[in-house]
Formats: structure tokens, C-alpha cells, sequence
């Protein structure tokens, strides 16, 4: 072979191998992003969004009234503070762990998997801190300020906190892990010599992250569908060794069930990322969030397939849900007790007259709280799609009533009136007839008037009107103004601000019982005006002719 030959030779060897590198860095890349956070973290110029998620997560679960997050450096070991969200008065983050290093605490924090309190250095309120760790290492530490009265935080919560702090430090590790990759490949910019070395040892080094990775990564034949590679993750994943598995169809070993629905080879896909269940060797099906991506890789056309073990995530849905079961039915137990007491009570003959309406009045509260309770299964069906309504006639009159007496202790204590008009009349001058079912409509207006009332400024007003056509509208005005920040999102679940206990379902209930209803609700709200909300509700035929 003469010199010419030889180079160019060794010009096509670069240009295979450049190929197969950046192929194999994008393989790497979509299985660095799976977990249970945004898979365009690892894609990310810096940690700070992950931090602000697992901040914002972390809020939502516990009634912090600040948190800091401390990262490791990379190069100094050192823990530096990265991100404060929240306010409170006297917190100040990087004195609290200057102590906390100073007394051990730190080390005690940092050898355990779950949370643990402390009280900050003026002795007002409670910290949290909990590890931000892989089982590779800790990547952080996160602290939590809860204030005065912050003990009263549910075992669950803190389980559900654990949860999401670890799936937060796996995050940072798959972003941590794509910067190192890119900085191996900004530092193979170089002569054609020192690309053809660099380009070997950077394979070499995406090859010893892929086996390492938690993620599970298969390269097959979308010609013959045969496993053309996987990674330890995925072998042990599906149960078999890496030698059992090459060379197998991977309908029957990576894609169970999918055999002609292939997004990627049958659909013409590119790019597919969905939740399915794998089948292991011993018929047990694990749930995983699987990516696939067509590639080729050393000039051969094939499907990279990236696949994370999500049963985690599973087990976190079926908690929640069995918390909800639990509750619905600790709660039934003594309000049976309350529903059922007066009716002993008023078969007393000797019961003063006076205390009778007295009792009817609990006994009626009491089959209100046990509707509700059984309410909250239906929106759980209405979230689904799977609740099926009754429609009945319902005077919303007599329902806006009993909803104004529930909260006489609320319109009190906060000096607010709700005034009502029947249309154009003062008062509920009804009957004015709705389609649907009772409960629901308590529950929405419930919701609705007490919210408002909420909303009032001290000694302020709440203005219902009600107009009959062919359908009923319903309007709420008060004077407070709806955080500008929720306002595009007011009906969306978990969408609340500054507001203290607040859940952020209230609104977003009202409009799953509106919509199952067969109505619409909107609202319009700026610091000037207020806030008036609306509702549309559907009235029966004949009801609707003569109105």
C-alpha cells in the first residue's frame, strides 16, 4: 500500500469512527435523561432548573416556609449553597450548615436515607435536612425552614419527600454525567492524530457510563428486530445474562407484546418514548418508561432502546390512592356516630323543644360530611372520565341556602356579607330549577362561595346573582384579586399562591363537577375590579321553556 492509500485509509477510519462517537453520545444522552424528572434535564447549560423542581416539589409536600439547596463541587468537594426559594424572616442558610458541620450534624445527616429536624440556631422553628444521594454518591444536601408550628408534618409526606429528593439527586447525576460526556467531546477538537486516539478512549469511556448506568440500553437490528447489544442495567433488568440475550428477537425479551405495533420500524417513527411493562425471565412484568430512537451506529442502521425501572413511581400512585381509601373510610367511623346520636337524643321526651332544630341541624352537617366523603370517589372518576351522571331537577335556590348557612361561622368571623339576587331581585327568590345532582351542586357552590368569602377583605362583600334563560348562570364577585401568577392556571390541579393551607384543588374539583354537570365556569379578576367567577349550568326542558 503506497502513501496516498495509506492516508486515505486512515481518513475513512476518522470519519467511521466520528460517526459511531457521536451516535453512541446521542444513545447515551437519551438514556441519561429517563427518571422520574424532565428528560431534558441532562441537556441542561446549568443544574438550576432540577434545583427549582425539587425546590417547588418539595413546597408542595410540606408546609416549608423557605428551602436551600447545597451542592457538592465537583472539584473542591466543598458543599456550596445553590438555590434559596422562599422567604423567612432570620433564616439564613450557610450559617445553619457552618453549625451544623461544627457540631457533626451534617455527618449524621448525610449517613441517613430519610429526612431529619433540627432546631435552627435562634431556636424559632424547625430545619429538615436530607441527603441528595445516589448509590454512587451524594451530589447534596437539602434544608428546609418550616417556622413555627412546622412538627405537624404526616409520616406520609416525609415518605413522599424522601421520594422526590432522591429522584431529584438521580436527575442532577444524569446531568452531571451528559456534562462530563460534553466535555469530553469539546476536548476532541484537535489534529486528525489526536482525534483518532481521543475518539477511541472517549468510546471507550461512553461504553464503561453506559454499562454503569441505572438505565437500561439495547441496540437492535430493526432489519431481523435481533439484540444487537444491551448494558448489565438492561440485562439484569430482563434477567438473563448479556451472552442469553444478544442475538435474541427482541420481541421476545426487550419488547414484550409489541410485535408488528413497532413505533420505530412498523410506524416510521424516529423518535418514541412510552410507558410499557417488561417481562423477565421468570414471567414477572416490570413497569418502565422506554425511549427509542433509530440510529446507526459505525454505518449500521439500528434502534437504540433506553428503558428505566419505574416501579417506584408506581408504588408512589398506589400509595396515594390507598391514602385516599384509608381516609375516606377512617372518616366515615365517627361520623356515623355524629349522624346517628341525635336521633337518640330527640327520642328523649324529655329534651328541651329548643334543642331539637339544634340536632336536626348536626344530624343534617353530619349527611353532608359523609356526602362529600363519598363525592371525593366521584371526582376521582370525573378526573377519569368514568363517572357516570344522574341527572335530577335541583333547586339551586335551596341549595345556595344551605350552603350560606354551612358558612355563617366562616361570613362571621370574617364580618364579610353575601348578598344574593334572583334575576334581578334581591334575595333567593327561586325555585330556580338545574339539571343534575344535588350533591354535586352543594359541593361546587361550597367550594366556590366559601373560596370567595376567603378571597373578601375584612368586613367586605360577596355578590351572588342568579339568572334563569335556557341555561342558569351563576356569578360570584368579591373584591379580592386572584395572584396574577395562577391566573392562566386557576383550574389546573395544585395551582395555588400565598394562600395559607392551600391545596390548590378547590378550583380545580369545581371545574371537574362543572364540566361533568354538562356547564362551563370561567372567571375574570384584576386588583382593581376584583374577582367575579361564572358559572353555566343546564336546566331541565321545561324548565328552560318557561324561564
Amino acid at each position: 500500500m503506497d502513501d496516498a492509500a495509506r492516508i486515505a485509509f486512515l481518513a475513512a477510519r476518522v470519519e467511521s469512527l466520528s460517526r459511531e462517537k457521536e451516535t453512541a453520545l446521542s444513545a447515551l444522552s437519551a438514556a441519561a435523561g429517563l427518571g422520574h424528572f424532565d428528560t431534558s434535564y441532562s441537556h441542561l447549560e446549568s443544574p438550576a432548573p432540577i434545583l427549582g423542581e425539587i425546590a417547588g416539589r418539595a413546597m408542595e409536600l410540606a408546609p416549608l416556609r423557605a428551602v436551600a439547596l447545597f451542592l457538592v463541587d465537583e472539584d473542591s468537594h466543598d458543599m456550596g449553597l445553590s438555590l434559596v426559594r422562599g422567604e423567612a424572616s432570620g433564616f439564613a442558610p450557610e450559617a445553619e450548615l457552618d453549625a451544623l458541620i461544627d457540631d457533626h450534624s451534617l455527618a449524621f445527616v448525610l449517613d441517613q436515607p430519610g429526612p431529619a429536624f433540627f432546631r435552627p440556631r435562634s431556636g424559632e422553628g424547625r430545619l429538615a435536612l436530607h441527603r441528595l444521594a445516589t448509590s454512587s454518591r451524594v451530589r447534596g444536601v437539602f434544608m428546609g425552614f418550616a417556622g413555627r408550628g412546622g412538627e405537624g408534618v404526616s409520616d406520609t409526606a416525609l415518605a413522599l419527600l424522601t421520594v422526590v429528593l432522591n429522584a431529584g439527586a438521580a436527575a442532577l447525576e444524569s446531568y452531571f454525567l451528559y456534562r462530563h460526556l460534553a466535555a469530553v467531546n469539546q476536548g476532541l477538537e484537535r489534529t486528525v492524530a489526536e482525534r483518532t486516539a481521543q475518539l477511541r478512549q472517549a468510546y471507550e469511556e461512553v461504553r464503561v457510563i453506559v454499562d454503569s448506568l441505572p438505565a437500561g440500553v439495547a441496540v437492535i437490528d430493526p432489519a431481523s428486530h435481533a439484540v444487537l447489544d444491551i448494558n448489565p442495567a438492561g440485562a439484569a433488568m430482563i434477567g438473563r445474562d448479556r451472552e442469553e440475550l444478544v442475538g435474541r428477537d427482541c420481541f421476545d425479551c426487550v419488547c414484550p407484546a409489541q410485535r408488528g405495533n413497532c413505533p420505530i420500524v412498523d410506524h416510521g417513527r424516529t423518535f418514541a418514548s412510552v410507558e410499557r411493562q417488561l417481562r423477565d425471565a421468570s414471567g414477572r412484568e416490570l413497569p418502565v418508561l422506554k425511549t427509542a430512537v433509530r440510529a446507526s451506529l459505525a454505518g449500521r442502521d439500528c434502534v437504540i432502546e433506553s428503558f428505566v425501572d419505574i416501579t417506584e413511581h408506581k408504588k408512589l400512585e398506589s400509595l396515594r390512592e390507598d391514602v385516599e381509601r384509608m381516609t375516606r373510610h377512617d372518616l366515615k367511623a365517627p361520623l356515623t356516630g355524629i349522624i346517628g346520636l341525635p336521633d337518640v337524643l330527640m327520642d328523649d321526651p324529655d329534651l328541651p323543644g329548643h334543642i331539637r332544630p339544634m340536632l336536626g341541624l348536626i344530624k343534617e352537617s353530619g349527611l353532608k360530611m359523609l356526602g362529600m366523603i363519598n363525592l371525593s370517589l366521584d371526582l376521582y372518576k370525573m378526573e377519569t372520565g368514568t363517572y357516570v351522571l344522574v341527572p335530577r331537577p335541583v333547586d339551586l335556590c335551596r341549595v345556595l341556602e344551605s350552603v350560606a348557612g354551612d358558612l355563617a361561622p366562616l361570613t362571621r368571623a370574617k364580618q364579610v356579607a353575601i348578598a344574593f339576587e334572583t334575576d334581578g331581585a334581591p334575595g333567593l327568590t327561586g325555585p330556580v330549577i338545574v339539571l343534575g345532582e344535588e350533591l354535586l351542586f352543594f359541593s361546587l357552590f361550597a367550594n366556590l362561595l366559601k373560596n370567595a368569602v376567603e378571597a373578601s377583605s375584612q368586613g367586605g362583600a360577596v355578590a351572588v346573582s342568579v339568572v334563569g334563560r335556557d341555561m342558569v348562570w351563576v356569578t360570584l364577585s368579591n373584591d379580592g384579586a386572584v395572584p396574577a401568577d395562577i391566573r392562566d392556571r386557576f383550574f389546573e390541579k395544585y395551582a395555588t399562591s400565598g394562600k395559607a393551607g392551600g391545596t390548590g384543588l378547590g378550583a380545580y374539583s369545581a371545574r371537574l363537577i362543572v364540566e361533568s354537570l354538562g356547564g362551563t365556569i370561567g372567571f375574570v379578576s384584576d386588583e382593581a375590579a376584583g374577582t367575579t367567577l361564572y358559572c353555566m349550568l343546564p336546566r331541565p326542558a321545561e324548565a328552560a321553556r318557561r324561564g
